[in-house]
């Protein structure tokens, strides 16, 4: 057996230091890297690879983005409940500014005023005894739509937060009904 003549040449060799190697591993191998990287490809229409030069957002970018609206949907939540609790009564010329937000000011099922009100998933409003009756005698599916409900009915805080807006927090469903109904008949002549 041969001996090494130089010794050094021998075990790992040091990396030169004006060379500087980079890996770039391809997550998306059916996307032209050419195209993505420089907005051209040599390969022209004949290319069998997606000419795409959008961005995805990483990891921590999506985590960033859905903190961002979590903070939003949480200081829009908090500044309902604070107009809710305050009760404030803006006036009349507030209160026929919410007609046009696409509450209803009765029940879809008695016609008449509402009555402990509660909203479906769907969005429907409804008097809770109305829709108790319907689910017990009918079935679970929405009265309006015939979306499945699962008898899942909520409070109405959108719809008792208008009534305060309208009439304020002491008066009844019925003075709500008379407002919005008169202020409507009012428009249409």
């Amino acid at each position: 057996a041969k001996k090494y003549e130089n010794k050094s040449l021998a075990g790992p060799l040091r990396a030169p230091t004006n060379i500087r190697t980079t890996c770039r591993f391809d997550y998306q191998p059916d996307i032209c890297k050419d195209y993505k990287e420089t907005g051209f490809c040599g390969f022209g229409d004949t290319c069998i690879y997606l000419h795409d030069r959008g961005d995805t957002l990483s990891g921590w970018q999506l985590e960033q983005k859905w903190q961002e609206e979590q903070r939003k949907k949480k200081e829009e939540q908090e500044k309902q409940m604070q107009s809710f609790l305050d009760g404030k009564s803006g006036g009349s010329k507030e209160a026929l500014k919410t007609d046009d937000d696409g509450l209803p000011f009765a029940c879809f099922l008695c016609r008449s005023f509402f009555t402990d009100p509660v909203v479906t998933t769907c969005g429907h409003y409804f008097c809770e005894k109305c829709v108790m009756n319907h689910v017990k005698t009918a079935d679970s599916k929405c009265p309006v739509c015939s979306k499945e409900t699962h008898s899942v009915f909520n409070e109405a805080k959108k719809l008792i937060s208008k009534k305060r807006k309208v009439v304020g927090s002491r008066a009844s469903w019925e003075d709500f009904y008379n407002k919005l109904t008169k202020g409507k008949e009012e428009d249409d002549q």
